[in-house]
């Protein structure tokens, strides 16, 4: 028996992803305010079933065909505003978009076949704010979805400081408010994305593993960019440039997409407190405390990578480069 694939009627979707703490959240009031765009969502059912795939927990087919009903009902209930969030201060509030009006308008619309021509017919890009779908990219490309992704890389001493100061050392399988899909290794649940690694993992502090795990799924992406034929898919941004120079950056993504700034796109950015100038004091402080209580190969790792992504960002932009000429 074979799963059935329907028709997707979930289009122009939009991935802001990155690893946790890498500064997606500085995205996600002003991509929504360029033109075209919905207000950004949360999608923790792909950022479950996409690795259960890379991990060969289930099979490919039937998770193409599950989010694709699913991606399906989330575009169609939002051109109903149909459960939508309308608490304040969190970033998927309605009362955070740039015309909460349009969404009490739609309350009044009647289901049926007119909300599905709508989203056939009209260009609406449905941004998601997701976790580590470059990191899998070769198993969200299995799923045929109509998508662009920004993805944003942060330094990576910043990135593992964020990690501990959150207690991501110790959180998973504890905090019943991670969200994040474990896997159980000789009775103890781990984070999926340290599979070929538990035992180590286990083994490591809570600092220790904050390092090794940010740092080990930033390669992952990396590696997963490099090798993919869809790079024309994909946006990479260092969060630095952007806090730093967000208009101009805001004009190289709204060329990659397609789209334009609204009357509404500089008000978001202030809100997002861009731009900023960021302290390296501060980077030289968390990098004095990531070393205390570290072993020394785990702590070289660190500076390792670190050092590739000053240099040359892990040798992305030489990829990117060579795709855009190929695309000419």
């Amino acid at each position: 028996m074979k799963c059935g694939i329907t028709q997707n009627i979930a289009k122009n979707l939009v991935f802001i992803d990155g690893i946790t703490r890498s500064g997606k959240s500085v995205f996600t009031g002003i991509i929504p305010s360029l033109r075209d765009f919905e207000h950004i969502q949360f999608y923790l059912l792909m950022e479950l079933m996409i690795p259960a795939v890379s991990l060969g927990l289930t099979d490919a087919e039937y998770v193409k065909t599950v989010l694709r009903l699913h991606m399906g009902e989330v575009a169609y209930n939002l051109l109903l505003a149909r459960g939508m969030n309308f608490r304040y201060e969190d970033e998927t509030g309605v009362l955070n978009y740039k015309d909460p009006q349009v969404y009490y308008e739609r309350l009044a619309r009647q289901e049926g076949d007119k909300i599905i021509e709508d989203l056939l017919c009209h260009k609406r890009f449905i941004p998601f704010h997701t976790h580590d779908l470059l990191v899998n990219l070769e198993h969200l490309n299995k799923m045929d979805i109509d998508y662009k992704m920004i993805s944003v890389f942060r330094h990576p001493i910043d990135n593992s400081h964020s990690w501990w100061t959150r207690g991501w050392g110790e959180r998973f399988g504890v905090d019943p408010r991670s969200f994040t899909f474990c896997i159980d290794y000789e009775g103890k649940l781990v984070p999926w994305y340290v599979a070929g690694f538990e035992k180590e993992w286990l083994e490591l502090n809570p600092k220790e593993r904050c390092i090794k795990t940010s740092i080990s799924l930033i390669k992952r992406a990396v590696n997963q960019y490099k090798n993919t034929s869809e790079k024309n898919k994909i946006h990479l941004i260092k969060f630095k440039d952007f806090v730093q120079n967000p208009h101009e950056q805001i004009e190289k993504i709204c060329a990659f997409l397609n789209t334009n700034t609204t009357q509404h796109t500089e008000h978001f950015i202030r809100k997002a407190k861009c731009p900023r100038v960021l302290n390296l004091k501060e980077r030289d402080s968390n990098l004095a405390e990531l070393k205390s209580g570290v072993k020394k190969e785990i702590f070289e790792l660190l500076l390792e990578t670190s050092e590739s992504y000053e240099t040359d960002f892990y040798g992305l932009h030489k990829k990117e480069n060579l795709a855009k000429e190929k695309m000419v």
